[in-house]
């Protein structure tokens, strides 16, 4: 059955915006298809729910569902939801007549329910409405059964009200918590049409998360990201940026102690009398191999990849070989951290110690088992599993954060006074749980709460100005004038609730407001207090404000949380990213504070929980480039390790610095430019510490640089540069030169006339034009030969190569190399998503140490010449002989190019052309394998690579 163009509503609403109206789009070609279950992914503050509000009056006007159920992860969303069809109602009531004649009343005078009774044509529920479990029933298979009888009258209300449309927002919750209910739910209406609505990424989700989603709504119907809604101009652009903060003396002190201990249990297990078996040389069995076991990296990579990464590194800190197969990469540049050893450790442990009758191995089992937990890990069944780390409880909850805290709002408020509008979010409101007797004198009670937040605020002279205030599901709390002055604004629209509320006797400068009312009622009026700017600092809670709340006014965002879920970085992100009509202009800023130690293997667990909330997310970097993970915050941060200490206060200026200059963030989304909303692979090679950027980067010497932008060029397209006459120098050829040259001299000399004389001279120059053929061929070889290729020349051979094996729809014209600030090199293919992967993987291999690849190609090499007499010398002899193929310089061929032997055969024709070189040799035979051995982990480009996501 067709349908018809879904069309805006109209009234005073805006009209559809593009996402808002594709969305709509692929909703309504679903319908046409009678595709009843639909997803879509939109960014917080893409317009979710008018998107279900249009598609709900869809189906109604086209009598496919008489009643619609939304529901909600909390009261916030439900009342949202409410308010939201309510508003649809009175803009249907102002269309006329003549709507009203061809159309179903749009909910018409019958408002939004809030109620499981399903008595108005729109309801707004929560999902904890659904979920309540009968306490006294025994569990079951059936979750539906296990229903406290208001949720299976819910249930049963469901399955009777006739057509009906379910809107589960912010359905990522269903992931963890009610989607097996819901899947039940689902199954006893197969008639039912369904909408999730999310801004969790897709791409973020586990693999478990996936199939679920795949059975509650098939696939996806429609997704836009945050970088999408940004260009576009729905979203206000945005930074992302990192206060680094060190832990304070006393904390540090502790951290010092704990780590004592740490260092003690490694240097035990590294010594090498201990077991029958000592650690060191059971990873080399492990890892290496012996006689009788030979190791597959490539199956034992897949099988177990943190192990190997642990592995890798503990290679990286010179305590293990290079396994064969192996290729470190990025994220092994490093030496093992504490998740390292334990894993390496429990390897060990379980494999061999666990396992020996030898006393000696039980023995020392049982040792470190004892002394797991003083370093935050213990014992299970299923090996060594984290703890609850007092270490990382003391960084999480410095005593630091509070006040780099304070310092961001100072700067926030000296750059825009009064239009700052700061909201700091918590993991709670204050402790209730006694802190463990081993932190008890380390870290207070408070530590991490949004109330320490607060007073410190209160008690710093530069911020109490801003009258900071916190709310939270329990708690409105501020100054004892600040307060007063929030009951004086309620008393204008509810003089009653005012009456009752009273201000509590300040205890370390904060009182609490008081009084009959719950969130329910205060976070409106709380939420009016921050935007009119009678506060400038909102302190709360993740759980009240981090989803479901808006405030477009907010410019700036502190997360003080460690909840690290895609999907609480999703809508604590998007708390700032809401466009606000008062402000054109606006741009909104993302502070994350991070507490780093030095002193503790353990102290980049903060570091850590970054890198996991920018993972999968975008932003921009100081080039403009809009690209995932830490990078986008600054380029020179690395997923896998944390920057030096000594360099938090250069950080800390760099983001004040970016922080300050709202215009030039702006200007990096290039908000109304075009886009395909992809995500590409790129590959960034990082310049040698020390290098200007003003200088011409060897890593580009050869290739022309205009603008920052590097103009590919092969450096062998004629071939060898040494042939510069028809027919090649060479023994054969330089005998008879001579031999003839010889011979017009004597005939000129027993000539006594004008043709001796020209025979003399004929002679003199065929004699003499030998050595000048052979220096300026000599000259031209050991200029091309002498040097390394560029990245460019590198990035051409492989891009060729995959076009010409069919890996890549796209060949050498479409690379692009561009020199940033830094002088690092960012080099990508432009072509579409699977071409990019291919290229930037093959080119990530290439630039890296050798391996063990399946062939390997030889670069022509010849050493720099030297100078005068001795220099001439040399250049005669490479333009006679062949010498830059007498000591080549040999290169992994790519893992996409090496597994058949045609693909690596293009691979050596495009490497002659760009780069100049032979043939591929086959690794796996004698000769090959000889190479190999000789050349296996070495860095022929000496170079360092790094692998990035960007958006385009």
């Amino acid at each position: 059955m067709s349908m018809p163009e879904v069309k805006p509503m109209r009234g005073h609403r805006p009209p559809l915006r593009r996402h808002q109206r594709e969305a709509l789009d692929a909703l309504t070609s679903s319908v046409s298809a009678d595709s009843r279950r639909s997803w879509i992914v939109l960014p917080p503050g893409a317009g979710k729910t008018r998107v279900g509000l249009e598609h709900a009056r869809h189906l109604l006007t086209n009598g496919h569902v008489s009643k619609i159920v939304a529901f909600g992860p909390n009261t916030a969303i439900q009342t949202q939801w409410a308010n939201a069809w309510n508003s649809h109602s009175s803009d249907r009531l102002g269309e006329g007549a003549d709507n009203a004649a061809d159309e179903p009343a749009a909910g018409g005078t019958d408002r939004a329910g809030l109620d499981r009774r399903l008595t108005t044509q729109f309801t707004a529920l929560t999902y904890q409405s659904l979920a309540v479990f009968d306490d006294d029933r025994g569990s079951t298979k059936n979750l539906l059964d296990e229903l406290a009888p208001g949720g299976r009258e819910l249930v049963d209300r469901l399955r009777d009200v006739g057509p009906l449309l379910l809107i589960l927002d912010e359905c990522h919750h269903l992931l963890d918590v009610w989607g097996s209910l819901l899947t039940e739910l689902l199954d006893l209406l197969p008639e039912v049409w369904v909408l999730g609505l999310t801004a969790t990424p897709p791409g973020t989700m586990t693999t478990a998360q996936s199939e679920l989603v795949t059975g509650l709504f098939s696939d996806i119907r429609y997704s836009a990201s945050i970088p999408a809604v940004v260009r576009e101009g729905d979203l206000a652009p945005f930074a992302d940026l990192v206060w680094v903060t060190t832990p304070t003396n006393e904390e540090n002190s502790w951290l010092s102690g704990q780590a004592v201990r740490f260092t003690e249990l490694i240097t035990d297990i590294l010594d090498p009398t201990q077991g029958s078996v000592p650690f060191l040389e059971w990873v080399d069995r492990r890892f290496l191999g012996t006689r009788e076991h030979v190791v597959s990296w490539a199956a034992m990579s897949r099988s177990t990849p943190e192990l190997c990464s642990a592995a890798l590194r503990l290679h990286h800190a010179d305590l293990l070989r290079l396994p064969p197969g192996a290729r470190p990469a990025e994220q092994h540049r490093r030496n093992p951290d504490a998740e390292d050893w334990a894993l390496l450790v429990d390897d060990w442990m379980r494999h061999h110690l666990m396992v020996s009758e030898e006393a000696e191995d039980i023995e020392l089992a049982e040792v470190i088992r004892r002394d797991l937990p003083a370093i935050g890990y213990r014992w299970t069944r299923n090996g060594i599993r984290a703890g609850r780390s007092p270490v990382d409880r003391v960084i999480a909850y410095s005593a630091s954060k509070p006040q780099a805290t304070s310092e961001i709002i100072c700067a926030e408020a000296a750059n825009l006074q009064e239009r700052m509008r700061m909201l700091v979010l918590c993991d709670f409101e204050s402790l209730t749980a006694t802190l463990p007797a081993d932190v008890s004198g380390v870290i207070s009670e408070r530590s991490g709460s949004a109330l320490l937040v607060l007073e410190t605020l209160v008690s710093d002279a530069r911020t109490s100005g801003l009258r900071p205030l916190l709310v939270s599901g329990k708690t409105v709390a501020g100054a004892p004038e600040v307060l007063g002055e929030l009951r004086a604004r309620i008393a204008v629209s509810d003089e009653s609730l005012a009456s009752r509320l009273q201000v509590s006797e300040p205890v370390s400068g904060i009182s609490r407001l008081e009084g009959p009312w719950t969130s329910r009622t205060w976070v409106p009026y709380v939420t009016d207090f921050f935007t009119t700017g009678r506060t400038q600092v909102l302190i709360g809670t993740r759980a009240l404000l981090g989803e479901g709340w808006d405030a477009p006014a907010i410019t700036g965002l502190i997360d003080l949380s460690t909840a690290t879920t895609p999907t609480a970085v999703t809508q604590t992100r998007g708390r700032a990213l809401r466009r606000d009509p008062d402000q054109a202009h606006k741009v909104g800023l993302n502070w994350t504070v991070v507490c780093v130690s030095p002193d503790h293997p353990r102290g980049n667990q903060d570091w850590g929980r970054l890198v996991r909330k920018h993972d999968g997310f975008f932003g921009t970097d100081s080039e403009g480039e809009v690209v995932d993970g830490v990078a986008h915050i600054d380029s020179a941060f690395s997923p896998y390790e944390p920057p030096l200490p000594d360099m938090a206060d250069e950080i800390n200026a760099r983001m004040i610095a970016r922080s300050q200059d709202r215009g030039e963030i702006a200007q990096r989304w290039q908000v109304g430019s075009d886009y395909q909303d992809e995500e590409m692979r790129s590959v960034r090679i990082l310049q040698r510490t020390g290098h200007r950027r003003t200088e011409q980067s060897s890593l580009t010497s050869a290739d022309p640089v205009r603008n920052g932008d590097v103009s590919v060029l092969p450096r062998h397209l004629g071939g060898d540069p040494g042939h510069i006459l028809p027919f090649r120098v060479r023994t054969a050829t330089v005998v008879p030169w001579t031999g003839f040259g010889l011979i017009l001299l004597l005939l000129g000399v027993a000539i006594d006339d004008v043709g001796g004389l020209v025979l003399t001279v004929l002679g003199l120059v065929l004699w003499l034009s030998l050595p000048v053929v052979l220096s300026v061929a000599g000259k031209r070889r050991t200029r091309l030969y002498a040097k390394p290729p560029t990245v460019g020349q590198l990035a051409g051979a492989v891009a060729d190569a995959l076009h010409s094996a069919g890996l890549s729809k796209t060949g050498s014209d479409s690379v692009r190399v561009r020199v940033d600030a830094s002088g690092d090199l960012r080099c990508h293919l432009d072509a579409e998503a699977q071409s990019a992967e291919v290229f930037a993987l093959a080119l990530d291999e290439a630039v890296s140490p050798i391996a063990d690849p399946r062939y390997l190609v030889p670069r022509w090499s010849l050493p720099q010449s030297s100078i005068g007499a001795r220099g001439l010398w040399e250049r005669l002899k490479v333009g006679w002989s062949n010498a830059q193929q007498s000591d080549p310089v040999w290169h992994a061929v790519p893992s996409a190019l090496g597994t058949r032997r045609e693909s690596a055969i293009a691979y050596s024709r495009a490497w002659n052309r760009w780069i100049g070189g032979g043939e591929a040799v086959y690794t796996r035979n004698p000769e090959g394998a000889g190479v190999l051995t000789a050349y296996r982990g070495t860095n022929p480009m000496q170079m360092t690579s790094v692998l990035r996501t960007s958006w385009h």
